[in-house]
Formats: C-alpha cells, sequence, structure tokens
C-alpha cells in the first residue's frame, strides 16, 4: 500500500527515507541531494510543496519519487527520488507511485512535470509512460496538454508579463527549470555559475540546477537573483559573485523579456557597490556579441583575453570587461 506524505515530515520518517535514498542513489558530499534533507523536514514551506510517495514492504521502504511544486507557481513541478528497493525491481512498484504522483500533480491543475536522467534504459521507461525528452538537455517532461516540450516551452514564455527582480529563494528551484531548458541565441548565459545554453551544449541537470547555484556562490561567495513575471515564472537570472576586492557579474533573460536584462544587472551591479567591490566586472564569449554590446551601454569596457569557455568540447574565446 502506497502513501502521500507532505513536508515537513516527522524527522524518524525523514531520517529513515535519508538512509533509504543514501543507499540507492549513494549520495556524499560531493555528491549530494538535488533538494536538501531539510526540505523535507519543512524548511521550504513558505516556498515549495514537497510530497513523497512511498510504497512500504515489511515496514521498509520499498521504493519512493517525490514532487517539488512551487506555491507561486503550482503549474509546474520538479520530480525526483524515484527509487525501488534492487531485490524488488521490476515489480511495478515505480510505475505505481509514478502514475499515483503525476495524477496527483494533474488533478491540482497542474501543466508540466520534470524530471533528469541520463540512463537510457530508464528513458525508455518514462517514455512509455508518458514523458518526454527535452532536446540539447538530459531531461524530461511531461506535459499534460500532451503537447511536446518544446512546444510547451513556446507557448510558456510567449504569455506578457511583466517582471520584477527579486533576490533569489527556494521559490525558484522548479520554475528556473524551463528557463535554463528553453534554447538562447547568448552562448554562455553565465559565466559565474556555467550555464550554457542548450542550443549549444547539453544540460545535464534539471532538480540539481538550484544546488548548482548555490555551489558557484553560496558560502559568501556571491548572490544571485530572478526576474519573476507576476503569475510566478522566472524569466531570467543574474549573479554577483565576488573573490577579494573584484565582483564578477553576470546573467541573462529570456529573449521575450529581454528588457528585464537591464534591470538584473542593475541589481548584480548593486551588490557590488555594497560589498565595496574595487572592480566590477564580467566575463563574455566573444562570439555573444549582442551580449557583449549591451555590457557596452552599461558602461564596461574590454579590458582582457580571458580562459577559453568549453563548450562540449568546443573551445570559444572570452573577453573579460571591466565596468567604468
Amino acid at each position: 500500500m502506497s502513501a502521500m506524505f507532505e513536508a515537513p515530515i516527522a524527522a524518524a520518517l525523514a531520517g529513515e527515507l535519508r538512509v533509504f535514498w543514501d543507499d540507492i542513489f549513494e549520495y556524499s558530499d560531493e555528491h549530494p541531494p538535488d533538494v536538501p534533507p531539510e526540505a523535507y523536514l519543512g524548511s521550504e514551506t513558505d516556498h515549495n510543496r514537497l510530497t513523497v510517495y512511498l510504497e512500504r514492504r515489511a515496514e521498509t521502504p520499498a521504493g519512493t519519487c517525490a514532487i517539488t511544486v512551487p506555491k507561486t507557481h503550482p503549474i509546474l513541478g520538479g520530480f525526483g527520488e524515484v527509487a525501488t528497493r534492487p531485490e524488488l525491481r521490476g515489480s511495478g512498484i515505480a510505475t505505481r507511485l509514478c502514475g499515483r504522483a503525476v495524477e496527483d500533480f494533474r488533478a491540482a491543475g497542474g501543466q508540466a512535470l520534470f524530471l533528469g536522467t541520463s540512463v537510457p534504459a530508464v528513458r525508455r521507461i518514462y517514455h512509455r509512460l508518458g514523458w518526454r525528452k527535452l532536446a540539447g538537455a538530459d531531461v524530461m517532461a511531461n506535459i499534460s496538454s500532451g503537447d511536446s516540450p518544446e512546444a510547451f516551452l513556446v507557448d510558456y514564455f510567449r504569455a506578457p508579463g511583466e517582471a520584477t527582480v527579486v533576490r533569489a529563494t527556494p521559490a525558484v528551484r522548479v520554475p528556473m527549470i524551463p528557463l535554463l531548458h528553453a534554447p538562447h541565441d547568448w552562448q554562455v548565459l553565465d559565466a559565474n555559475a556555467g550555464m550554457y545554453s542548450t542550443r549549444y551544449c547539453v544540460q545535464y541537470s534539471c532538480m540539481g540546477l538550484y544546488r548548482r547555484y548555490l555551489a558557484a556562490l553560496g558560502g559568501g561567495r556571491g548572490e544571485w537573483f530572478g526576474a519573476r513575471t507576476t503569475d510566478g515564472r522566472v524569466v531570467g537570472l543574474a549573479t554577483a559573485r565576488r573573490a577579494g576586492a573584484v565582483c564578477q557579474v553576470d546573467g541573462f533573460a529570456h529573449p521575450c523579456f529581454a528588457t528585464v536584462w537591464p534591470d538584473l544587472m542593475a541589481a548584480a551591479m548593486r551588490r557590488a557597490a555594497a560589498w565595496g567591490s574595487s572592480e566590477c566586472c564580467a566575463v563574455v564569449c566573444v562570439e555573444d556579441e549582442e551580449k557583449r554590446a549591451l555590457f557596452e551601454g552599461l558602461g564596461f569596457r574590454d579590458a582582457t583575453v580571458s580562459p577559453d569557455f568549453v563548450l562540449d568540447g568546443r573551445a570559444a574565446g572570452a573577453v573579460r570587461m571591466v565596468a567604468g
């Protein structure tokens, strides 16, 4: 019999699940889970609804899956922690749990679920369950309308709306997924976070994107911002990363919301000023001429040639630009 638990869940259950997932996924300090353990204890309840589906055998976990849904934008969901005890694989546990989770998501008005997987055999199983691979990514989506993921992304960003720049919180954990999997003309979206366009590079992350930003900017190294519409879509991201007295800024916006890019950069540059940085700079791919021109419009000037970016094994030159 399967059961559903919504965060915050009991500490004993959270500990039991952590042991189960650590064994299945071999989590470690070098390979942490995409969603931190404290989220299941309620650390993100102001931002996200986190639901775990669990099936037991002999009072021990036999299989699980989990969905993270942003409270301000519940049409999206991030799917993960799909696990079955090795000796029970092939018994249909994962299919039952995932099916129930998808049904519940759709019944609540959900439109698109995203998950990451790089294993071909696993992708085939998800494909049979209605999931489809996104172009340029090891990510799959389950679109409630039956549209392709690409068609969904086009319609999703086509809708107009005013965007406001805010500090990034766990509320962007799921809404940043469509933004970073939509193809962009700029090759390097954010040098600070190592984010590249799926038009030029394969995106290997899904629910781990938020963790990648935290890894790049955590520990006092920096801060990041999101451009969010009134209906909860994240349409742009920006970062400010400091190294001593120098602050490097970067960011991007979806082409349909290009006008918010200067606001994103302004937020990052204000952070640099608040830190008292003696220099504010940006590293831009030489092939991203439009982005380079936009930085020039903000008062940045070419300073030095930086090490090349490596885009799926192909080197692309970089220019370091300095403000003022």
